[in-house]
C-alpha cells in the first residue's frame, strides 16, 4: 500500500486515521451540534465510529479520497477529520472537514484546511477544489474566506439527507488563484504549496453512517446521479471560525 502522507503545522498533525481512533471519532460524531450542518446521523455506538474508519481507509487503498485525522503536536488524540475526495478525470476534488465542538473557534480548522490545500495543490496536482456548505453554517463559511475559496451560487435542492432536500453554498479554490493571491486573506503561493512538511507514514462497510460526503467521491456522482443517491457528497463543513 502507499504511503499516507503526514501535514505538519504550527500547532497540528495530520495523519491518516488508525482502529485504535475510534474512541476520539466517536467523541467527535457523537455530538448533535457536529452533525446538525450535514449528511452525517449522530453516532450513538462506537462501532459506527470503526466503520467510519474502515471506509475511509479503503478509500486511500482505492485511491478514492484522503482523509487526514486532526491532532495537535504533543497529543496523539484525534480531535478532526480533513479531507478530500478525488475527481481524477478534471484533476479536481471536494473538501470536507468536521472537527470536535471543544476545538471551535480556535483557528485549527483553517490551519488544517490551509494545510490539505497545499497538499492538493503541491502535491497531488489538483487544478480545483470544491466545498459545499449548507446555507446556515457561518463558521465554515469564514473557515473557507479565510483560506481565499470563491463563492459560486447557491445549488437549490442539491442534496437529499435527514428526510429533506438542502440549498446548499458552493465555494471553490483554483490553482490560479493561489498563484496570483496577494494579501493576508490567502497567505499562501504556490511555493509554499509545494513544501507544506509532507512525509510518509506507515501503511468496509458502506452503510448509513458513512456519508458519501466522507467516502471517496465517483468521477460521475454529479454528473449522473441523481439527487437521492447523491445525498451530500460534499456536505462537509461545520462552524468552527
Amino acid at each position: 500500500m502507499k504511503p499516507f502522507p503526514v501535514l505538519s503545522t504550527q500547532r497540528l498533525v495530520l495523519r491518516d486515521l488508525k482502529a485504535g481512533d475510534r474512541a476520539d471519532i466517536f467523541s467527535v460524531y457523537s455530538n448533535p451540534e457536529v452533525t446538525r450542518c450535514c449528511d452525517m446521523v449522530t453516532l450513538t455506538d462506537p462501532v459506527q465510529a470503526g466503520e467510519i474508519i474502515r471506509v475511509l481507509q479503503a478509500d486511500w487503498e482505492k485511491d478514492a479520497g484522503a482523509r487526514w485525522a486532526i491532532t495537535r503536536h504533543g497529543s496523539p488524540g484525534v480531535i478532526g477529520i480533513c479531507g478530500l475526495g478525488w475527481h481524477r478525470h478534471n484533476f479536481s476534488a471536494l473538501l470536507s472537514y468536521d472537527l470536535h465542538r471543544q476545538f471551535w473557534n480556535q483557528g485549527i480548522m483553517t490551519e488544517a484546511v490551509r494545510a490539505v490545500v497545499g497538499y492538493a495543490f503541491g502535491q497531488a496536482w489538483l487544478n480545483r477544489i470544491t466545498a459545499i456548505t449548507v446555507l446556515d453554517n457561518p463558521g465554515s463559511v469564514r473557515v473557507l474566506r479565510h483560506i481565499g475559496f470563491q463563492e459560486e451560487g447557491i445549488l437549490r435542492a442539491w442534496g437529499f439527507w435527514k428526510g429533506d432536500f438542502k440549498d446548499v453554498r458552493c465555494f471553490s479554490l483554483l490553482r490560479k488563484d493561489v498563484a496570483v493571491a496577494r494579501g493576508p486573506a490567502l497567505n499562501l503561493n504556490l511555493s509554499r504549496l509545494g513544501t507544506c512538511a509532507a512525509t510518509p507514514s506507515g501503511a468496509g462497510f458502506a452503510g448509513p453512517t458513512v456519508p458519501d460526503r466522507l467516502r471517496g467521491c465517483r468521477d460521475t456522482a454529479t454528473v449522473h446521479a441523481p439527487p437521492a443517491s447523491r445525498a451530500s457528497s460534499a456536505v462537509a463543513v461545520h462552524p468552527e471560525g
